[in-house]
């Protein structure tokens, strides 16, 4: 499973991380963006989430209480009516909601949200999906394999892109075949650019090139062929070579043999010297892939 965890300057964005039923503080500061986060059960209380950003993250049973959410924006996020809601009893602050599914604490007034006497600039009333697409969603949320599986068939045959963001947490599934299944399914919704984060969405789909998997990475490999993806979607991948963590630095690896295997023209993508570098690195495995990628480098 991929956790991604990028640094600069002003904010952190994270990426597929699992924080389910987690009780201790999280390290979430302003201005920071969670993608495809898994955050149910757990508690944001009375934490600055000013300009956060929540994309695409599962928020079932989510302390938000007493939070200052100044600008905050929830965008493709979801929480099932059949599950605990959201808590966010005492808000402070307006926030945004977009092409979100939000079963939480808090009242309806109009076509905007009160919550404890905190005015949303939100959609909420607007944005919730179909019934037959939110029933298909909180499959996903399954602790059962199959029913992930089937669910993100599902998804794909009701053909409605507002769910890829939510669909995409299960890219980052233990099970190799949901995260086949959930990678086929955004492809195929990709009609054209997605409603919402199209670009993070994309560079989040072609990291499965790296994944631990040969089968994840072949339906990558196949995206590749049918979406075309800009360079940069897929520097995204090949670039976890400089990372420090061995795993990421072996998805990097995986990813560039992937690429190269599928056409010449992405072999200006790679680094020469980063790939030099790696000859020598600590973990073995890392090695072992760098070396049969200067091999099929050296073969064409």
């Amino acid at each position: 499973m991929d956790i991604i965890k990028l640094e600069n300057t002003y904010k952190t964005p994270y990426q597929g991380r699992n924080w389910r039923d987690t009780k201790h503080e999280l390290p979430i500061k302003p201005k920071d963006t969670l993608s495809f986060c898994d955050l149910r059960n757990c508690s944001l209380e009375g934490l600055d989430l000013s300009m956060v950003e929540f994309f695409g993250c599962r928020l079932n049973g989510t302390l938000f209480k007493a939070a200052n959410l100044h600008q905050t924006q929830f965008i493709g996020c979801f929480s099932s009516d059949d599950y605990p809601p959201t808590d966010f009893s005492r808000v402070s602050g307006n926030a945004s909601v977009v092409h979100s599914h939000l079963h939480y604490k808090g009242e309806f007034m109009g076509d905007s949200v009160y919550i404890d006497d905190n005015f949303w600039m939100g959609d909420s009333l607007e944005s919730k999906w179909p019934d037959v697409v939110a029933a298909a969603a909180t499959e996903t949320l399954s602790d059962r394999n199959d029913v992930r599986y089937n669910a993100a068939a599902k998804l794909g045959d009701l053909d409605n892109p507002v769910v890829a963001p939510i669909l995409a947490c299960l890219l980052a599934d233990d099970e190799w075949d949901v995260r086949s299944i959930a990678l086929e399914t955004l492809g195929n919704l990709r009609h054209q650019k997605f409603p919402q984060g199209d670009n993070i969405l994309l560079q989040w789909m072609f990291l499965r090139l790296g994944d631990r998997h040969s089968i994840v990475r072949q339906t990558a490999r196949n995206l590749v062929e049918i979406l075309s993806p800009p360079n940069h979607v897929l520097l995204a991948s090949i670039n976890r070579m400089m990372s420090s963590e061995s795993e990421e630095r072996i998805s990097g690896v995986l990813a560039a043999i992937e690429l190269c295997r599928l056409d010449e023209q992405y072999w200006s993508l790679l680094e020469p010297k980063i790939i030099e570098s790696l000859l020598s690195d600590e973990a073995p495995d890392v090695r072992q892939e760098c070396s049969y990628l200067l091999e099929i480098l050296d073969d064409c």
